[in-house]
């Protein structure tokens, strides 16, 4: 495991609470190591809040699964990894927590809604770090923060012990600092072993994920490219079949599952009804976009003839997606992470990008949705960018985790070459 210092520093907002000093002794063990949880992980003798002052009540009783298995592997945890509150966000401005940043531009949003966790890791706090992942929460935080994330299939990881928002979409995930790191942890969850290496894979770009880019993020995304390039083919495919499909599943499946996931673990916490605990949940959220949603959810449910059909659309979306896969013989997607680089800190729903202001939702979830309506692996990883950190995300079939994590160790290792040689030549200069 990398090393990494262990010292906690809540400069950029990065815990909602954090382990006390008995529970960290064992970090004088040569084999623990650090691990930083999202705030909706159930931790043992850590409270669960999931970002959220109502729910932040009482100790866990047990760990979650994911966390057993690192635990069983070394893990001490440090404390748990501020969040958009509920996850109900993609910026981590959390009203309750105060903010998580970017621990090396703390001007921008660490991204969410894992971003307390994407954070711990690229301020060097710890190598590891647990979050969780419904429409890019895993995603948009690694390309923010620039450190590698990964998402795994929906359903390969255990989802027990966790505060969550759509049993179709959710699944936790990691943050490392390599890929390979990530692809252990895996290992550690699952007990797979590694998929052998790819031979001249060929990445296909989604054609529509190539407009209406920053242009720090175009820059960034091509120059990743062409440092790929010698080893491998690169298409664009057309997955307008599938993204008809996985726009207008996005918000039905979450309106419908959300509000019954929140409701039942308010219902734990409090010790209330679902639906009384669903209303003390609903008055007593602290972030701005997040009551906006409930409040939209509660006065406009997804009726279950809506949700209904956004099932079919999710299970069609799934068979076209592999159909595309099969017929342009991709190994894999490839695409910017998000469209612009992390929006600046606080700066409310709308962001500035390409001369109109935007939905910061809206933007950021553009590329990460549809894989996590499929259901798919995602492994972001950082880009050969200029001035501000800047993602790659790389997206398999379903289940295909094991291959697409080894071709991205693969993809990662150029990567680092290329970082290194430019570096070398720019301290020769």
């Amino acid at each position: 495991m990398t090393s990494t210092r262990t010292a906690m520093s809540d400069d950029h907002g990065i815990w909602t609470q954090r382990a006390d000093e008995a529970s960290l002794a064992s970090l004088e063990s040569s084999d623990a190591f650090p691990l930083a949880v999202k705030a909706n992980i159930a931790v043992r003798g850590l409270r669960r809040s999931a970002g959220c002052r109502v729910l932040d009540v009482a100790a866990e009783d047990a760990d979650a699964p994911v966390v057993a298995a690192l635990r069983h592997h070394g893990a001490v945890v440090m404390g748990m990894a501020n969040m958009h509150e509920l996850a109900l966000g993609v910026t981590s401005d959390n009203a309750a927590y105060g903010p998580a940043r970017v621990p090396s531009a703390p001007h921008l949003s660490a991204g969410g809604s894992s971003g307390g966790s994407a954070a711990a890791v690229a301020a060097g706090l710890v190598p590891l770090a647990l979050g969780t992942d419904t429409g890019g929460s895993v995603s948009i935080p690694a390309s923010n923060c620039g450190v590698v994330g990964f998402r795994p299939s929906t359903g390969r990881w255990p989802t027990a012990g966790i505060v969550g928002l759509s049993w179709t979409r959710d699944t936790p995930g990691v943050f490392a600092a390599t890929v390979v790191e990530a692809a252990r942890v895996d290992s550690w969850v699952t007990s797979s072993t590694a998929a052998p290496p790819v031979e001249r894979p060929r990445l296909g770009i989604p054609t529509a994920f190539l407009h209406d880019l920053d242009a720090r993020t175009e820059q960034a995304f091509h120059r990743t490219l062409d440092a790929w390039r010698p080893g491998v083919d690169v298409v664009e495919v057309d997955l307008s079949d599938v993204l008809v499909r996985t726009r207008p599943a996005e918000p039905l499946v979450v309106g419908w599952e959300a509000p019954r996931e929140l409701a039942s673990a308010a219902a734990r916490a409090l010790h209330l009804a679902p639906d009384e605990a669903f209303a003390a949940l609903r008055s007593g959220v602290e972030t701005a976009d997040v009551a906006a949603f409930l409040d939209a959810i509660a006065e406009r449910p997804v009726t279950a003839d809506e949700y209904a059909r956004a099932l079919s659309l999710v299970l069609d979306a799934r068979r076209l997606a592999a159909d595309a896969m099969d017929r342009d013989g991709v190994d894999a997607l490839v695409f910017p992470t998000t469209p612009a680089p992390a929006p600046p800190s606080g700066g409310g729903a709308s962001t500035r990008h390409r001369d109109r202001d935007i939905s910061v939702f809206e933007l950021y979830t553009r590329h990460t949705g549809p894989g996590t309506i499929l259901g798919a692996p995602m492994v972001t990883i950082p880009a050969l960018a200029e001035d501000v950190p800047v993602g790659v995300t790389v997206q398999g079939r379903r289940f295909d985790d094991a291959r697409i994590l080894t071709l991205c160790a693969q993809l990662q290792s150029v990567l680092l070459e290329a970082a290194s040689s430019r570096s070398t030549v720019g301290a020769g200069r």
